[in-house]
């Protein structure tokens, strides 16, 4: 009996390890934490008192926490991805009292869902204190450490806007710019945005654009649809086959033979392919 005794301690302790290896992993992405007032299964405000338990016990784990009354910081008001939504979620049944922390970030994705912490105790108060401190003890090998994790998309979303801005610098223009001046920015964007690996390109724009030259313009254009509407009006940037998308922060341009438009919408870059004929 010992030493199953034993052999069980040393798995509980290996598993909650593990566990809070996963936490760290998954957790330290993101900075901010906010716990609601409110909690779906509450009928009222800090019902229990366990939402201010839970904002307490995830400073105890080193979260700089708010509630969703409190005025976030600045680069959370201007990134809501940095900040995740903390919830108990509750799985009681008549006679056992059972939460779980779980963490959605901005997209509303799942990020992290604690074990599910217990009590027997028949006072609702005292059920529901004791079993969100059970379920933190998921985080017993764990101390939040933000770790910012590098966002492809975003450096790219930076080097289209440089891109952008250099492009309309240039627009006026009489010579094009050599390619091994262009900025690294620019060969950055080329470099990382192959049509066929960008998942934004899957839906194809079907329809076969027309290039009207616009008069008195030099290799400015309307794009026309097959009913003679206009869908863009691409400026000439001073580059070869590169375009500016005259009312949009976009770019319209020839990678691989294929032209495409990139632009940024939401902090998300976006690249479709276009069938153009000049």
């Amino acid at each position: 009996m010992k030493i199953q005794y034993k052999i069980l301690t040393i798995l509980i302790v290996l598993i909650s390890i593990s566990t809070g290896l996963h936490a760290q992993e998954q957790l330290n992405d993101y900075k901010y934490v906010v716990v609601p007032d409110q909690f779906e299964f509450q009928t009222e405000a800090n019902q229990y008192r366990i939402n201010g338990l839970t904002k307490f016990l995830l400073e105890k784990q080193n979260f700089t926490a708010f509630t969703n009354r409190q005025e976030l910081p600045e680069d959370a008001i201007n990134n809501g991805c940095l900040v995740l939504h903390a919830s108990l979620i509750n799985s009681s049944s008549i006679f056992n009292t059972k939460v779980a922390v779980q963490f959605e970030n901005c997209r509303k994705e799942i990020v992290f869902t604690s074990q599910i912490g217990e009590s027997r105790d028949k006072k609702y108060i005292v059920a529901y204190n004791e079993a969100t401190r059970n379920a933190f003890k998921t985080f017993s090998s764990f101390t939040h450490d933000y770790n910012p994790k590098v966002d492809k998309t975003t450096e790219q979303v930076a080097a289209l806007k440089e891109e952008i801005k250099t492009l309309k610098a240039t627009q006026n223009q009489d010579k094009p710019i050599a390619e091994n001046n262009k900025p690294e920015t620019v060969k950055a964007v080329k470099a990382n945005l192959k049509v066929e690996d960008t998942p934004q390109t899957a839906t194809k724009i079907n329809t076969t654009l027309k290039a009207h030259l616009i008069e008195g313009s030099v290799f400015s254009y309307n794009l026309k649809d097959s009913n003679n509407k206009v869908v863009y009006t691409i400026l000439f940037s001073g580059k070869e086959d590169y375009y500016i998308v005259q009312g949009v922060d976009a770019l319209i341009y020839k990678i691989n033979n294929q032209w495409v438009i990139a632009q940024y919408l939401d902090n998300a870059l976006q690249v479709k392919s276009l069938d153009i004929k000049f």
